[in-house]
């Protein structure tokens, strides 16, 4: 959390703080200390964050039942201190998928001897952080620090971010003893999350941030994660208001924004009317998607849940059904914050939660536009209604300009063009030219749905004469073609520019013709599956009978039959292919038997 714009709360502020919230871990023995396990960050006095690899026994795929927990850097002691840990009830997330998950949170039998005063810290954005990491390698019993520089998210899910070693090239490298180890923010001395994992040669590391941490353990991220939310809890959505949203074509655009594609600007602007609740719904869930607290009851599969969860655990149901139904995949981490200005002023002393969050943006804008050696950090701000925010519309244009220059990318979300804020908007934040390439971007979404309405044309022709009722190919194009020469038409040639509700009337266009886009598409889709079945039970048919011919029983009479329907179901005219299914597999069962008889393995 910020207590202003330039002051981090939660930083680490003496060598006494460095010391006591590094710990190790080792295997708990009755006898004694076991082998060195990994690394772990304390916070208070009582839990301890790391990985769940970390304390998983490779050798049987369980966690222990207790794990010894040192502070091998407390100063003007004779020994090392340490304390036996458990997990914490509903805080253990094993490994899933391609690098999800892995989290543990465990609970020390005793007090620790000194308190942890850090706190885990949301970052906007983290590409170009420069980081340090301490790990406890073996035979360096006072640990070790590496640096590196934050490149961009990764794993399966998004949930990670890179980590690439300044130091590999003098012999720096990450190995045995960094798992579960916090990465420090340079300069700041902000606690952004724990090591996971490095590739094989140790030169580039994963970290498990903050956000990630917090959408496993809400609890835990209550007392220990500071920082503001991505997603304002009132535009936070549910899994199944977002199960049951229709897939809209604004989503497109946000998503395309989100990821940074090539035909993205870094400030957009996105037109939703005042009663279209089904447009600010698919914006609401698309900006969800791409937040990493919110994102896994979304659109990740749920991990598997163990016996904690069940008795109040953080367990999470997901649905991975969402991402592809609505053809829309915002990457995961890609939302760096939303401020919803509706009603409000950016200094209202009435929201507290939004004076932070611009305090917290303004912030890392100038740490980020400081740094020499690594890339600047441009993070994703969208920016809800500011036409109807509680300041004049001039003045509202110039702190979001004031933003934008700063390097924040912006998705401007506004209700419509007869609030002022809109000519602000035109005169201070857009080139003179976005008219015409908004246009030339439209023309370019129309050509995709023009060529994609027409392969699936072909499809369906090809489809038609074999199968039952196929998908229907869509026909929009021309209509939307239409349109952009309508719009063309209101281009005033001199300005570039057009009246008063033009770029409202482009963002609309656009909103419709990806919604064509998405329709065509997911027609296509469905016709090239339907064709790509129907081809598949065609070769299966063929190979079961150059089996049969192989040993000389192709016109056997047990056979003949059975061919002679799956071939008519094929060959000769529509047919569901569901029949033809069934069909092709009478005959393979024939096929099998008779070749089993005649001694075929």
């Amino acid at each position: 959390m910020e207590g202003d714009a330039g002051t981090a709360v939660g930083g680490l502020n003496s060598p006494l703080d460095h010391a006591s919230w590094r710990v190790r871990l080792r295997r708990w023995a009755a006898s004694g200390s076991g082998d060195v396990l990994g690394a772990g960050v304390l916070f208070g006095s009582g839990r301890v964050l790391t990985c769940a690899h970390v304390i998983r026994d490779p050798a049987t795929g369980l966690r222990p039942d207790r794990v010894q927990v040192e502070f091998p850097l407390l100063q003007g002691l004779t020994r090392t201190p340490h304390r036996t840990a458990t997990v914490e009830a509903g805080h253990w997330v094993p490994a899933f998928g391609k690098a999800q998950g892995d989290l543990a949170v465990l609970v020390l039998d005793d007090a620790a001897p000194l308190p942890s005063p850090v706190a885990l810290h949301r970052t906007l954005d983290y590409r170009g952080a420069t980081v340090l990491i301490d790990g406890f390698p073996e035979h360096q019993s006072g640990g070790q620090w590496l640096t590196g520089v934050c490149r961009g998210p990764g794993g399966e899910g998004d949930e990670r971010v890179q980590i690439d070693l300044t130091g590999a090239g003098s012999g720096q490298l990450l190995r045995g003893g960094f798992s579960g180890a916090g990465v420090r923010e340079e300069g700041t001395d902000r606690l952004l999350g724990i090591l996971a994992q490095a590739d094989e040669r140790g030169e580039h590391g994963y970290m498990i941030p903050a956000a990630t941490v917090a959408k496993y353990f809400r609890r835990f991220a209550e007392r220990h994660v500071t920082g503001p939310h991505a997603i304002p809890g009132h535009r936070v959505v549910s899994a199944d208001a977002a199960r049951t949203a229709r897939p809209h074509g604004l989503q497109r655009t946000v998503t395309r924004w989100l990821n940074g594609d090539a035909d993205a600007w870094d400030t957009e602007v996105l037109f939703i009317a005042e009663d279209d609740d089904r447009a600010r719904q698919a914006l609401y869930v698309v900006l969800n998607m791409a937040d990493r607290e919110q994102s896994p009851q979304l659109a990740v599969r749920p991990v598997e849940r163990d016996e904690d969860a069940r008795d109040g655990g953080d367990a999470f149901d997901g649905d991975d059904s969402l991402l592809s139904r609505a053809g829309i995949a915002p990457r995961v981490g890609s939302i760096g914050l939303v401020l919803d200005l509706e009603g409000a002023a950016l200094d209202d002393p009435g929201r507290p939660e939004l004076r932070e969050a611009l305090a917290v943006l303004r912030h890392e804008l100038r740490h980020a536009g400081r740094r020499r050696t690594a890339p600047r950090r441009r993070p994703a701000v969208a920016v809800l209604y500011a036409d109807r925010s509680a300041v004049e519309p001039a003045a509202a244009a110039r702190t979001l300009r004031e933003l934008a220059d700063s390097g924040a990318r912006l998705l401007l979300v506004v209700r419509s063009s007869t609030h002022g804020f809109t000519y602000a908007l035109a005169e201070k934040l857009l080139p003179a030219e976005r008219a015409a390439q908004w246009l030339l971007r439209i023309g370019t979404r129309v050509d995709a749905l023009a060529d994609t309405e027409r392969s699936a044309r072909r499809l369906f022709h090809r489809v038609e004469p074999h199968v039952v009722d196929p998908p229907v190919a869509t026909g929009y194009a021309a209509r939307a073609a239409l349109w952009t020469v309508q719009l063309s038409n209101e281009l005033r040639p001199l300005t570039g520019r057009g009246g008063p509700r033009f770029l409202e009337k482009l963002s609309y266009a656009e909103q419709a013709v990806d919604t064509y886009l998405l329709r065509a598409e997911r027609a296509e889709s469905e016709l090239r599956g339907v064709l790509d079945e129907h081809l598949r039970l065609r070769g299966l048919l063929r190979d079961h009978l150059a089996r049969l011919a192989r040993r000389g029983l192709a016109e056997h009479p047990e056979a003949v039959g059975p061919y002679r329907t799956a071939q008519q179901l094929l060959l000769t005219g529509p047919c569901p292919l569901a029949d033809a299914e069934r069909a092709v597999s009478a005959f393979a069962r024939v096929v099998r038997r008779l070749a089993e008889a005649d001694g075929d393995a």
